[in-house]
């Protein structure tokens, strides 16, 4: 017996991916144990009955695995952290598979490849953070040149990792910062960002969400356009007295929008309502992160010419998963 097809190292988790076993010597019943690889812990554990060839697709085990947020750990710097990738081992009886690291992404990635939909020149404002994903195997170096009254300063950063690396800029630790160019460097291959610091809108709302790739983008939409209530009212029908209100539950929407922006922005931002998980700084005054659900079925995109805006509604996610 032994394993006739396994997924590539580094492939995109959020897809189908599937072992194939061969079971030659007949066996009536098998037994598949999923573990994550860095924990020892169980997973799941498979019993296959009367299969020659059984397939498992891991795909909904390793959604399940997924710890990826918003990174908000440490300063300006350059990071490996285990919670963007999930490495999974799998066996059946004594056969073990090659263990595999998995990015939490819908589509393959290359080695140096940016996990970002957004364009590489990007807004941040004075007191926002933002974070660079990359596909890399082995080394990661970046060279960040902040510009603070016309004057480049330059600071060097380096980490190892495997599967991902990630750049972390916080604008707040470079006061009276105009722009920042970053350079990324991940299993030789090279990637420039530049940000230019814009002043941030009150009343305007940071979103971020994991994208396709398996990485986070960040992006402040100016404008809150609609706050309102939406009451649910459920009522017990009693044959005496009628209908009697049992309960009444409320939760609260936002209708948020973008400024003008070019179409390679827009359609990033046109992604979030597929994104498989979207977070919000909920509360003007709130420190941290809430998770989301995007509510709206259709994002209205308005084209006064080659600028265009884009508005969808939110709200704090739901128990039982987004919908």
């Amino acid at each position: 017996m032994s394993f006739y097809k396994i997924p590539q190292n580094y492939a995109p988790g959020f897809v189908p991916q599937r072992y194939t076993f061969i079971n030659d010597a007949a066996a009536a019943t098998l037994t598949a144990r999923l573990t994550d690889t860095r924990t020892a812990e169980s997973v799941a554990e498979l019993v296959l009955r009367d299969l020659w060839m059984p397939e498992i697709d891991v795909s909904a085990f390793l959604r399940r695995m997924a710890a990826t947020v918003p990174f908000e750990t440490g300063a300006t710097g350059l990071y490996a952290p285990t919670t963007r990738t999930m490495a999974l081992s799998l066996a059946i009886g004594s056969d073990k598979a090659p263990d595999r690291i998995f990015l939490p992404a819908t589509r393959e990635t290359r080695s140096g490849e940016p996990l970002t939909s957004l364009p590489e020149v990007r807004l941040i404002g004075a007191e926002e953070t933002d974070e660079v994903s990359v596909h890399c195997r082995t080394q990661c170096s970046a060279l960040l040149t902040a510009t603070c009254n016309g004057i480049p300063t330059q600071r060097t950063y380096g980490v190892a990792a495997e599967g991902v690396a990630l750049f972390r800029l916080a604008a707040a630790e470079f006061p009276d910062a105009e722009a920042f160019d970053l350079h990324l460097t991940a299993d030789g291959v090279e990637s420039h960002f530049r940000y230019e610091v814009a002043e941030t809108p009150a009343g305007s709302r940071r979103l971020a969400w994991l994208n396709e790739a398996g990485g986070i983008d960040r992006y402040t939409f100016p404008l809150t356009e609609e706050r309102r209530y939406e009451i649910e009212r459920r009522r017990l029908l009693l044959e005496e007295s009628g209908y009697t209100q049992t309960e009444a539950v409320g939760e609260e929407r936002l209708r948020i929008g973008s400024a003008y922006e070019p179409a390679a922005v827009l359609d990033a931002l046109a992604r979030l309502a597929a994104a498989p998980a979207v977070w919000a700084v909920w509360a003007v005054t709130e420190a941290g992160w809430t998770e989301v659900d995007v509510v709206s079925d259709s994002l209205r995109i308005e084209r006064p010419g080659t600028l265009q805006r884009l508005s969808l509604e939110i709200r704090p996610r739901q128990r039982g998963g987004r919908l």
